[in-house]
């Protein structure tokens, strides 16, 4: 799963979305990644907004559709 995201002016601290993607990543593919513990952290997800970060609003529909996959795993 390689997710990208548009940078716009004033968006997601990229960093902190990349990090996130990659433990969401890890979770789906099986690896050894807490589901309870990630699924918490994607309830709160809060990033920073900076300048040149990631689109707000794809992230957003993006942390939904990770919620979703993740409820939908066994």
């Amino acid at each position: 799963m390689v997710t990208h995201f548009t940078v716009r002016l004033r968006g997601y601290y990229r960093h902190q979305v990349d990090q996130l993607a990659e433990r969401v990543q890890r979770a789906l593919a099986g690896e050894d990644e807490p589901i309870k513990e990630l699924r918490d952290d994607l309830d709160g997800a809060q990033f920073d907004i900076v300048l040149r970060g990631y689109a707000r609003e794809e992230v957003d529909a993006a942390v939904r559709r990770w919620i979703q996959q993740l409820d939908a795993r066994p």
